[in-house]
């Protein structure tokens, strides 16, 4: 078994207005990070509403653990001062500007440049709606990541988690709530004073799986939160259903089904209504989760008698299993290359975040935390977001596996846990 090496940690704490859900405070590494400027854009007109787009692309570079982002004050236009940023060892120029087009049209011009070939490496021209400003940012975040590593980013993206209020007379409000990527512009989809667990995005981001007890039991619900469908409640299946993850192909759905007081994982499809039962044992069969081409489910099982993880190839039917390394490893979640299983592994009485690579068996601890849980990866594998408890608080983590950075995000009136990062949008 492998622990990290400690690293050197510093905080930095990241600016955010009122209308972030999440407070945002990155713990960073010291290893070595591309080193890049993100200047100021340029306003041409009245288009002080991307006067911030420089901030968010810094932020979101920042955030992923793989830049060191600087902002300067001063705008830099075609006549770039190239031996001045060699100088100071920045690799990478970015700049741009915001032309007024309309009232509520803007044309966004964004430039990157490489410091010492002193050569373009990509300029754009988009038409935005002064509504789509954070956005773009997003999307200008990804290209330049693409630009700069030739890697994917995952700014352009979606957070959904569960947020516990409790009033003065102890009543409990629980919120499904879903945000961008970096926790702004949240939004709450469903509202209850019964518990919510498990949510869930499907591939194509347009449908939201989750738990609810709201019937005095576990039952669980699909929403469609950005389309104009109702939400539909799953039948009872004769048992509670629970732990949902979706089929790659955004049409069938795995569940944990306790029929008759043995809990086994099952495939739902949405369209046919057709349930088919896919584990059978006398031990929990629970937390399933599809590999990306959907062939193989990863799931936790305690028929060993410990709580371990096994994986089952969906073509042969053969079970397989994952995990040996002491006696409790649960959660699992495949990695967007199908490689490792980000995982929940017990130290002693502690709950530590994992990764799990499937081929060699090696187990690498990423935390030193007591209580862990709900892993889940960024679309393109950078990133590990999952629920723990700070000063006797929960919040949330990403943490980078480039270089273990840990970014917080916390809220100062309710528990924030359940954590679930969406796919690409189509």
């Amino acid at each position: 078994m492998k622990f990290l090496k400690a690293l050197i940690l510093f905080s930095v704490l990241l600016s955010f207005s009122a209308n972030a859900l999440l407070e945002v405070n990155i713990i960073k590494s010291k290893e070595e990070l591309f080193p890049v400027v993100i200047a100021p854009f340029e306003i041409i007109g009245d288009a002080h509403q991307g006067a911030d787009i420089a901030n968010i692309i810094r932020d979101n570079l920042n955030r992923s653990g793989q830049f060191n982002a600087l902002s300067t004050n001063e705008l830099v236009t075609n006549q770039i001062d190239f031996d001045f940023w060699q100088e100071h060892n920045k690799d990478a120029v970015v700049f741009g500007k915001v032309e007024q087009v309309s009232s509520k049209i803007f044309n966004i011009y964004i430039y990157i440049y490489d410091v010492f070939s002193k050569k373009s490496l990509y300029a754009k021209k988009i038409a935005v709606h002064n509504s789509g400003i954070r956005r773009i940012a997003h999307y200008l975040s990804d290209r330049i990541y693409y630009v700069l590593l030739g890697q994917k980013g995952s700014f352009d993206t979606r957070l959904s988690y569960v947020t516990v209020s409790e009033d003065k007379k102890g009543n409990r409000t629980y919120r499904l709530q879903i945000s961008d990527s970096d926790g702004y512009n949240p939004q709450t989809v469903v509202k209850s004073a019964h518990p919510i667990l498990s949510p869930s995005w499907s591939s194509d981001q347009n449908k939201l799986a989750y738990v609810s007890f709201k019937n005095n039991r576990s039952e669980v619900f699909v929403i469609y939160p950005f389309l104009k469908i109702k939400s539909i409640k799953l039948p009872k299946f004769d048992g509670i259903a629970s732990s949902p993850s979706w089929h790659p192909d955004g049409e069938n759905i795995a569940l944990t089904i306790s029929k008759k007081g043995n809990k086994d994982i099952y495939l739902y499809n949405l369209k046919t209504k057709k349930l088919k039962r896919l584990t059978t044992n006398i031990s929990i069969d629970t937390e399933a989760n599809f590999s990306p081409d959907g062939k193989s489910i990863a799931f936790t099982s305690n028929r060993t008698g410990q709580v371990q993880i096994y994986i089952k190839n969906l073509e042969t039917g053969k079970i397989s299993r994952a995990t040996y390394k002491g006696s409790y490893n649960a959660k699992p979640v495949f990695s967007p290359d199908g490689k490792e299983l980000a995982i929940i592994h017990r130290v002693g009485k502690d709950y530590r975040l994992a990764l799990l690579n499937i081929s060699t068996r090696d187990l690498t601890i990423m935390t030193e935390n007591k209580s862990d849980e709900s892993p889940y990866f960024s679309p393109n594998g950078g990133m590990i977001i999952f629920a723990t408890n700070r000063d006797n608080k929960g919040i949330l983590s990403i943490i980078s596996l480039h270089n273990n950075q840990i970014v917080e995000l916390t809220q100062q009136e309710s528990v924030v846990r359940e954590p679930s990062w969406s796919n690409y949008s189509n």
